[in-house]
């Protein structure tokens, strides 16, 4: 029989079966050859050959890879944080606008991070590392800051940092990765909470749930169409009917009311960004191994970078050394003019730097004694360039504010460049070590305390006190501007002669007085803030004591 072929088949009860089966007998059977056996088919034998590769597992993502995407987030709000964000709203509504800032801005701040930080889960809430104890604290004291100073530009300066410093807690943030993605929460934080907004626990589906809502749509569109007809007609048959529906829809809200629903909304949603950040939860994926670049392929950039640092310091040394008429020959500027002309842009470089350290280090290769000594010598010695770089834009604004006077922007400049320099330093002694664990909380607390401490320098005051002294010197200062500072700078008011004081008071009278509650501030109600003599608005002529900046 063949290999494959099967015996056919054979019916139960045919006469064949039968007839054996009567003509056979225990005792008359003969020894005769045994059938075939029935045996299951034989596979085909296989040739050897080469064994084909199985197919590659599909690789499986780790949990939230894409940590800076809210659009996969599972975030679902209880019904405690809805509450607590609304009475955040009512509070902001309350006590913040965007143009008044004072006691009402640092009680809205407590507020909300109180609410973010109790609506957050418990493994959040009962966090007892030291370095987000810092962080809070830092925080309070930077929302604190608008009811102690008075000038503006420094209480914002001080919220701008908060909010970072919140988003930085808020999304646990450890390393670059997780500073790139406290930067950018702020913008999609609110947006990713309002949308988990709509977001509710799966429920079976009623089979006539689609049925009953096209109802209930058809109902409420029926009875505002046959109101809208019938009532108009009713109107137009009388007057006196058509008198109950004449709104005047030009201005339906008062301005108050709409600053106070724009500024509920807004604290809101930010609120609502905080808890949805605490709620999702931050994963950040291990580093995965990757192929470093030869050592060249970064020092090559860096290096010629580090070289024109160099020339240009060189440029720098000769010309203040050589002074006044170096600069004039080669210029053609006063050395004043020529001081304040690059410092905003030597201001920008150190930025950069900052930016390119980080890229560079990125392709360095810690386990490669080659790649160190590289690091060590071309990221060193961009620093430490840097460093001289801001020492020189330091210089140069020096000059100019000895030439010209002290004005906001100027020890803001400085400010900048100081805590840029302060960053080049931790730079240093973590290429130093060749570690940088712990370099980014270092540098987030520094940026929290400087701005902190910058706060509590009192800048106006120091301007005001700085530009006193200056004209006891050379004779020369411009009351106007020093009245138009705010009150942290009003106690240096009187060290003026008569003159120049009446200037810079009648200068300084002019703000408005109808400020409310909210604007509060411990510098407006102290008595270093004086009191206008009336008299005095018309007395005195500030045209001839402005200028001298």
């Amino acid at each position: 029989m063949p290999e494959n072929s099967e015996p056919g088949p054979s019916t139960p009860g045919s006469a064949s079966d039968d007839s054996t089966q009567s003509q056979t007998s225990p005792s008359d059977t003969t020894p005769t050859a045994s059938p075939t056996p029935t045996t299951s088919p034989t596979p085909p034998v296989l040739k050897p050959g080469p064994i084909p590769p199985y197919p590659a597992p599909i690789p499986t993502l780790p949990p939230r890879l894409r940590w800076w995407t809210w659009y996969e987030s599972n975030v679902i709000f209880p019904r405690t944080t809805l509450l607590v964000v609304a009475a955040m709203g009512i509070v902001g509504a309350v006590c913040w606008r965007i143009d008044e800032t004072g006691i009402g801005t640092t009680l809205t701040g407590i507020a909300a991070l109180a609410a973010v930080l109790a609506t957050a889960p418990a493994d959040f809430r009962t966090r007892n590392s030291p370095y987000w104890v810092v962080i809070t604290v830092g925080i309070l004291g930077l929302v604190a800051v608008p009811t102690f100073r008075d000038a503006d530009w420094v209480s914002a300066l001080c919220i701008v940092a908060a909010i970072a410093a919140g988003a930085v807690l808020f999304v646990e943030a450890h390393g670059l990765r997780g500073l790139w993605l406290a930067a950018l929460s702020p913008l999609f934080a609110p947006v990713a909470g309002f949308a988990a907004l709509f977001r509710r626990p799966p429920k079976p589906p009623r089979p006539d749930a689609r049925q009953h809502s096209a109802l209930i749509l058809f109902v409420a569109v029926t009875t505002i169409l046959l109101l809208i007809v019938f009532g108009a007609l009713f109107a137009s048959a009388d007057a006196t009917f058509g008198s109950l529906f004449d709104f005047d829809l030009t201005n339906p809200v008062g301005p108050d009311l709409a600053a106070a629903l724009i500024a509920g909304v807004v604290i809101a949603l930010f609120t609502l960004g905080g808890a949805f950040l605490t709620a999702q939860g931050t994963r950040y994926p291990s580093r995965p191994e990757r192929d470093l670049p030869p050592p060249w392929a970064w020092a090559v950039p860096v290096g010629a970078l580090l070289a024109m640092f160099v020339l240009f310091l060189g440029v720098q040394a000769t010309a203040m050394f050589g002074g006044d008429d170096f600069v004039q020959k080669t210029a053609g500027l006063t050395y004043s003019q020529y001081a304040v002309q690059g410092f905003w842009q030597l201001l920008v470089v150190g930025i950069l730097v900052i930016g390119v350290a980080i890229i560079a280090w990125y392709f360095v290769d810690v386990d490669d004694p080659r790649s160190r000594i590289s690091a060590r010598v071309l990221l060193g010695g961009l620093c430490v360039a840097t460093l001289a770089v801001g020492a020189s834009a330091i210089h140069r604004m020096t000059r100019y504010i000895n030439a010209y006077g002290m004005t906001e922007d100027r020890i803001f400049g400085i400010f900048v460049e100081l805590l840029v320099g302060m960053v080049m330093i931790g730079f240093l002694v973590a290429g130093a070590r060749m570690n940088i664990a712990g370099l980014t909380r270092t540098l987030v607390a520094l940026g929290i305390f400087a701005t902190l401490g910058f706060a509590l320098f009192n800048p106006e005051r120091y301007i005001a006190h700085y530009n006193v002294e200056r004209y006891e010197s050379t004779g020369k200062v411009d009351a106007y501007f020093l009245g138009g500072l705010s009150a942290d700078a009003a106690s240096q008011f009187d060290r003026l002669p008569t003159d120049l004081r009446k200037c810079a008071e009648w200068r300084y009278a002019q703000k408005p007085d109808n400020q409310s509650w909210r604007e509060f501030s411990f510098a407006r109600h102290t008595p270093a803030a004086p009191t206008i003599d009336d008299r005095s608005y018309y007395q005195t002529n500030c045209s001839i004591h402005r200028g001298y900046r």
